[in-house]
């Protein structure tokens, strides 16, 4: 099944402590580029997170936002930093004794320096203790978003479908007329030649052997030939049950196109002008839609 890579997820666990809310969006993108948001106590979930999203998720730009509520049931606790205490009280006595000062330290004083106290959950950590919540929302919302994107890899895949089913035909139109377009160039070299050969220092066996040429790098057989097989690909991936389908189908549809120009540069036929045009629209179609599947 195509998947697109744009989708949303959402996805909401909780219990009597508290809740965890998740939430995933993700845009069309090179390869597979991840961003976890998460509370700062939570920090700790973020590589969690992100293991979990390369197993689901082959290619896109994924951003993972987390939102915790009413946590820590068991409170907060301060505690006191007893070494920078003990630091800080002796070399407030060597200070006073060098210098002779009278001053004493008060319980004021000390609640002024920053990090004797500290204050701390109380119980065991929390995105320990409650990651299940958090795997579980995660897991929710990428539920969600797989869903999202695979139902918009749907409709990518039949508005590609509608134009994959007018190439061939487009292929086969320009295939065909490769040996009208043949012709055309041998008439028209050889008005020129009739008309040349009269003019006096022109060797007409030269004449011949350059119009021979010219006319052999006016066959456009080849970029047919690789033309068909570039469709052969495109369509072959369009019955595949991969997911990750996006790059080969881009990649393939350049190569027509190139295809397709050459074809138009070397050509001498108007009606092969035409349907490489209207062949060329048919790719742009395919080309702007493939860019958003995975």
């Amino acid at each position: 099944m195509w998947m697109s890579m744009t989708g949303y997820g959402r996805g909401d666990h909780h219990d009597g402590d508290g809740s965890v809310t998740a939430e995933i969006r993700s845009v069309n993108h090179r390869f597979l580029d991840i961003h976890v948001r998460c509370p700062a106590k939570f920090l700790s979930w973020e590589m969690r997170v992100r293991s979990m999203v390369r197993k689901t998720i082959k290619r896109g730009k994924v951003d993972v936002f987390l939102s915790v509520k009413d946590w820590g049931r068991a409170g907060t606790t301060v505690q006191v930093n007893h070494g920078l205490l003990s630091s800080f009280l002796a070399e407030a006595n060597r200070v006073r004794e060098e210098y002779s000062l009278g001053m004493d330290l008060s319980f004021r004083d000390l609640i002024g320096v920053p990090d004797i106290f500290v204050f701390a959950p109380e119980g065991n950590d929390p995105a320990e203790e409650h990651w299940a919540l958090a795997e579980g929302a995660v897991e929710s919302a990428l539920s969600m978003l797989i869903g999202s994107r695979q139902e918009e890899g749907g409709r990518l895949r039949a508005a590609i479908g509608k134009a994959m089913e007018k190439l061939r035909p487009l292929a086969g139109e320009i295939s065909f007329l490769t040996g009208e377009n043949k012709d055309l160039a041998r008439a028209r070299f050889r008005e020129r030649i009739e008309a040349l050969s009269g003019e006096a220092g022109v060797d007409p066996a030269r004449i011949q052997q350059e119009a021979a040429f010219l006319i052999d790098r006016l066959d456009i057989s080849e970029e047919c030939d690789r033309l068909f097989s570039h469709l052969t690909g495109m369509e072959g991936l369009m019955t595949t049950d991969s997911e990750a389908v996006g790059k080969r189908f881009d990649f393939l549809s350049q190569e027509a196109f190139r295809e397709l120009n050459t074809a138009s540069a070397k050509s001498a036929h108007p009606g092969i002008s035409e349907r490489v045009v209207a062949a060329k629209t048919e790719l742009e179609k395919i080309r702007e839609q493939i860019q958003n599947v995975e």
